[in-house]
């Protein structure tokens, strides 16, 4: 789950002012005042943020801009429908424009699933869908909905964080009849089980067959277009770890080539990384890829040239009808007969009466939701202007020679260009993808799997004759549709056609199965995430056995079974006395005596000498060492990392008000967190021996050092940096965390 917990955008819209709450108001009043104000909002999300065909009263917003964005009620369904009903649907929509419009943020599905299951209990507690009668009850018996309806996984732990920032930002715009704090009761399950790491091999790692199987066909003489640009699709995702989504931003010139260490040139791809949101260079895995890469890219240019130069045309030309061999010689604004209309829009006219225009270009517009303004004017003006009737009959000599009309609009091609560019052209377009914030963004002009619309049809008797728009090949419904197969059986998936039947793979899995090579190769975790684009730890992503794990640790230490670390952490497990002397490898010169156990490993302080200088205070101190493979104060670990979260949380919410000492605990709480969180990774690091000790990191602090600076004695610098102890870090490094904890 992702972008759930982030309530401040980076750099709100320079254009877009917050919604600030008047204090003398009701909760009724301010929520009235919420939605006007995500009224006026909407449209200064244009171009950037939405699409300028959006209104408010539509249903759905998810073709315009708002990606998965649909108002439907809990239990919908494509069969049986149930759209929110009003007042609630005005406060979703009111929401979603804050998150999307104001905080910038792509996601808003995760809110979307938060509001269906508030609105439901919402009605079933109060018999009314007034949002101001939320409370706590509600939002907790929410939270029971969603842990019977999401079984698997923690998809219920983060829908219900989404319904926790929903209520957060309602007590700050004030939206609540009664104030009130509060929490999510639901807790992320374990992973990392032997169990789950099983499942997650034969789920996410791709059958070798399937592999094999693109390996033979890709070395095919491939003639069909549609197979080409799958199978190489699969050659570039093969090639470095990537995602499919990312395929749209490849451009046809995309191969860099650079000198390795000993003066050999490797080949690089030019990758747009979606989450760095940045362009970056990956090298392709081994050396023998790249003959692969090449060939793909070979078997790719001829069947999109033509496309990627109909694109530049399209964008160099944005008031011209787009040329082709049937278009009528005409100059841009002068009137074009029924006939000439047809020719145009490569429509056949027919003998009779003129209904090809209207049925197979006017009704399929007018079925379109995404339409801007000025395409629906125009659409209004030709309906209002056009005679739609079967016309009266010319009779020549007893025969129909002709129809006669009563038109009193005028269609020209420079009409109906505006007309058939929104009919046929991406919306996005002349960009391969919507616009993100900072994103280097990648043209149909430039992209290497730029085709026209229609040319990737996987039956003859649906090939799009008009031609007039471009789209991505590789795009990830196509791919998924060719690799995975369709419950249709007139449609066959690429395996199918080559013959291997009940053969299946998923795009990501190719992603999957390149990041636990890598780990078989020995790479670290942070060079296999930068390696795959990758800005937080991908070791889900490894699905190496544990076996393999096992083996690979007895190769390089054949008496792992015997080792001092299995021997002490057997001790540990089962608290017999620990002597100083068995931890000494990592602490040289201290003394043989034993050490005493915290609820988060071992402490090797004297107690002899004086008493524990930090007061207990654990997570500041440098003589805590935790041992790998110790569950139980693994799960004290992580039982203080989230009361630290809560009470950062409180914290940075006091913080927000401007209360005294807040800033200095947010400070303080966040640096003990960062901390927590970084031992629990390194503990979970199956790289890691069982029986290793983790040291701490000391942060400097003591009471005696505290006394004296109360009293005035002495100048403390109470964090310091030194060679043996990482830098603390700033604020910012902790709500980064936060997100990641989190998401």
């Amino acid at each position: 789950m992702t972008e759930v917990f982030d309530s401040e955008p980076s750099e709100p819209t320079n254009n877009i002012v917050d919604f600030k709450p008047r204090n003398q108001l009701a909760a009724e009043a301010q929520l009235v005042a919420f939605i006007e104000w995500a009224k006026q909002t909407l449209p200064k999300g244009i171009p950037n943020r939405v699409h300028a065909s959006i209104r408010w009263e539509d249903d759905s917003w998810h073709p315009h801009g708002f990606k998965g964005c649909s108002f439907t009620a809990l239990g919908s369904t494509k069969v049986a429908p149930k759209a929110m009903q009003a007042p609630f649907t005005e406060f979703a929509k009111a929401l979603v424009v804050y998150r999307r419009v104001y905080l910038q943020k792509k996601s808003v599905d995760e809110w979307l699933f938060a509001l269906r299951e508030l609105e439901a209990v919402l009605f079933e507690l109060t018999g009314t869908r007034d949002v101001t009668r939320v409370s706590a009850a509600v939002c907790s018996t929410a939270c029971e909905h969603m842990n019977r309806q999401w079984t698997k996984g923690n998809t219920a732990y983060g829908i219900s964080k989404a319904l926790e920032a929903i209520i957060t930002l309602m007590r700050d715009k004030k939206l609540l009849k009664s104030d009130f704090r509060w929490t999510s009761p639901l807790k992320l399950k374990p992973t990392g089980t032997l169990k789950q790491q099983r499942a997650d091999r034969e789920q996410k790692l791709p059958n070798p067959e399937a592999i094999k199987a693109l390996g033979e066909v890709f070395n095919n003489e491939l003639t069909r277009p549609l197979d080409i640009v799958v199978t190489s699709a699969c050659a570039l995702l093969l090639s470095a770890p990537s995602r499919v989504g990312e395929l749209a931003d490849v451009e046809l010139d995309c191969l860099v080539f650079k000198e390795d260490t000993q003066g050999n040139p490797r080949m690089f791809l030019r990758w747009y990384a979606e989450k760095k949101n940045q362009v970056m260079l990956k090298p392709v895995i081994t050396p023998e890829m790249e003959p692969v890469v090449e060939r793909a890219i070979t078997l790719l240019k001829p069947i999109t040239d033509e496309a990627r130069a109909y694109a530049a045309w399209l964008e160099d030309h944005p008031d011209e009808f787009p040329p082709h061999e049937g278009l009528p010689s005409k100059g841009p604004d002068e009137p074009l007969t029924y006939t000439e209309v047809c020719a145009a829009l490569k429509l056949s006219a027919g003998n009779g009466p003129r209904r090809r225009f209207n049925a197979k270009f006017l009704k399929g517009m007018e079925k379109q939701k995404a339409l801007s303004p000025v395409a629906r004017a125009l659409l209004a003006e030709i309906r209002d202007g056009w005679d739609s009737s079967a016309g009266r009959r010319i009779f020549v000599k007893g025969r129909i020679e002709s129809y006669e009309f009563d038109d009193r609009c005028v269609i020209t091609l420079r009409k109906l260009n505006v007309l058939l560019r929104e009919k046929y052209l991406p919306k996005d377009f002349p960009y391969t993808t919507p616009y993100t914030e900072g994103k280097a963004r990648v043209k149909y002009r430039d992209a290497l799997f730029t085709v026209r619309t229609g040319a990737m049809a996987e039956d003859s008797a649906f090939v799009v004759t008009h031609g007039f728009g471009v789209e991505i090949a590789a795009n990830t419904k196509r791919m998924n549709t060719q690799l995975g197969g369709t419950n249709d059986p007139t449609k066959k998936s690429l395996f199918e056609r080559y013959g291997y039947p009940g053969v299946k793979v998923n795009t990501h899995a190719f992603r999957h199965e390149l990041n636990t090579q890598m780990h078989r190769a020995g790479l670290s975790q942070l060079l296999i995430d930068a390696f795959s684009g990758r800005t937080t730890l991908g070791s889900v992503y490894n699905h190496e056995t544990v076996e393999e794990r096992t083996q690979r640790v007895a190769d390089y230490h054949p008496q792992t079974k015997h080792s001092t670390a299995a021997q002490r952490l057997e001790k540990v497990k089962t608290n017999q006395p620990l002597n100083l002397i068995e931890v000494r490898e990592l602490r040289e010169g201290e003394q043989d005596r034993i050490i005493h156990l915290t609820p988060y490993g071992v402490c090797v302080h004297n107690f002899a000498s004086e008493p524990c200088p930090k007061m207990g205070a654990c997570l500041d101190c440098g003589r805590l060492g935790c041992v790998k493979g110790d569950d139980v104060k693994l799960s004290n670990l992580k039982e203080e990392r989230d009361d630290l979260k809560r009470r950062l949380d409180k914290a940075l919410d006091a913080q927000s008000r401007g209360l005294f000492g807040a800033s200095e605990s947010a400070k303080k709480l966040g640096e003990k967190l960062f901390k927590c969180e970084a031992l629990i990774h390194t503990l979970e690091n199956p790289e890691l021996e069982n029986g290793a000790i983790v040291w701490n990191a000391d942060n400097g602090w003591t009471l005696t050092k505290n006394a004296a600076a109360m009293s005035g004695l002495i100048e403390v610098k109470l964090i310091e940096e030194s060679q043996a102890q990482e830098a603390l870090p700033s604020l910012n490094d902790v709500l980064a965390l936060l997100d990641e904890i989190e998401g």
